[in-house]
């Protein structure tokens, strides 16, 4: 009877140990929700000034938009400026101007053409001289006080700084660049970041010098002008000067 009851208490001790085995060490669980991850936007709008009543349009994407510059009949010393004003959409960038799909047209050569040197008449496009002396000058129009003085204008002119987008290159502002059409393929970046809703007022002014004489006679240049912005953050400026 003795050694039944030895057995009872080894069994039993035996049992104690395997339930000992079974206790978890400390422990904590800490669960962030919600987690959302969104795409940001980037969009450029364009309006535009220029001098003379009909000319220029308010804020809008540009497909279907009427050209900057149409213009007949062009001699030397004939000019024109616009104001652009750039708005992104709602990340900053970087962003730059150039001109596109240059068609260069000689159309016919007159005799005082012919005089002047011009030894390509055909009337294929690529002939015309027309590229190699329009210049084009670039600024941004600042004002008369560096900066801008009210950046959430979308119409102009600004009323804490008249100058500030005035489509009238005033001799205060900084030129960025003065090139012939055919130099400015190569295009030219804006000098800064533009900070997302802030207008910016870039001046183009196209020109023939007075100086250019019948080469370009009966020549002719339609093309494109292209605008583009790429996103600054996490992104160096991809356009040199």
């Amino acid at each position: 009877m003795k050694r039944i009851l030895v057995s009872l208490s080894i069994i039993g001790v035996v049992a104690v140990v395997a339930v000992g085995a079974t206790v978890a060490y400390y422990n904590d669980v800490e669960t962030s929700t919600g987690n959302t991850l969104s795409a940001g936007t980037l969009d450029l709008k364009i309006d535009l000034q220029c001098p003379g009543t009909g000319c220029g349009f308010h804020l809008r994407d540009l497909p279907d938009t009427p050209a900057f510059f149409q213009k007949c009949d062009i001699k030397p010393g004939d000019w024109n400026e616009v104001t652009i004003s750039w708005h992104v959409y709602d990340n900053n960038a970087w962003a730059r101007l150039r001109l596109a799909d240059i068609y260069d047209w000689e159309n016919i050569c007159t005799n005082p053409e012919i005089k002047a040197g011009d030894n390509t008449c055909s009337s294929a496009a690529g002939q015309g001289e027309l590229s190699q002396y329009l210049k084009f000058t670039l600024w941004m129009d600042e004002g008369q006080t560096a900066g801008w003085q009210c950046p959430d204008d979308n119409n102009g002119p600004c009323p804490d700084d008249p100058k500030e987008g005035n489509n009238i290159l005033d001799g205060i502002e900084t030129i960025l660049a003065e090139k012939t059409a055919s130099e400015l393929v190569a295009g030219v970046k804006l000098p800064y970041e533009l900070i997302g809703s802030t207008t910016y007022y870039l001046g183009l002014k196209w020109e023939v010098p007075a100086a250019t004489g019948n080469i370009i006679q009966t020549d002719s240049l339609v093309g494109k002008i292209i605008m583009e912005i790429v996103q600054s953050r996490n992104n160096p400026n991809p356009w040199t000067p």
